[in-house]
């Protein structure tokens, strides 16, 4: 079992299986994305999913993410997801609970880890002068060892699938 996580200054937060994690952008596009087109999401939708935030980009990703959260709050769990039962309840194949009342609370550790990761890594460019981009990224050793190593020229190369999924 691979466990994806955000990545960014000095910390590292668990955040599921890649199937959760999926789970968790695909509901970024179904309901957030398509509640405003009009916004552009990109900086959830591509740079945190398949690449890296970029020093400057990070301000406006928390107001996203925020926006995010609310938009979420407003989705019951229950109905918003068709949630197959082989996987509930096994920590092997999910670490999310439908039981919660909307997406919002499913994913709250998705959040509260986005919001740590960029703070750390503001706290690292602040403290030490290197800017410790926030990414989606393989959490489990020794994948992360590797992950933490790759250079950000290789994640703007990319056009498909996000390494972490890989």
């Amino acid at each position: 079992m691979r466990i994806i996580g955000f990545h960014g200054g000095s910390s590292l937060c668990e955040l599921g299986t890649v199937s959760d994690v999926v789970l968790f952008f695909d509901c970024l596009r179904m309901y957030v994305e398509s509640a405003h087109p009009e916004q552009d999401w990109s900086l959830l939708s591509d740079r945190l999913y398949r690449r890296y935030l970029r020093e400057d980009e990070l301000d406006a990703a928390l107001r996203l993410m925020e926006q995010a959260k609310q938009i979420l709050s407003m989705h019951s769990a229950a109905t918003a997801v068709s949630w197959d039962p082989i996987l509930l309840g096994d920590r092997k194949k999910t670490w999310l609970d439908p039981t919660l009342p909307t997406l919002a609370d499913v994913f709250a550790k998705y959040f509260e880890s986005f919001f740590h990761c960029v703070e750390s890594s503001k706290i690292f460019l602040n403290s030490w002068g290197i800017y410790k981009p926030v990414r989606t990224v393989i959490a489990d050793l020794p994948d992360f060892a590797v992950e933490k190593k790759r250079s950000l020229e290789e994640y703007d190369n990319l056009d498909d699938l996000p390494f972490w999924r890989r």
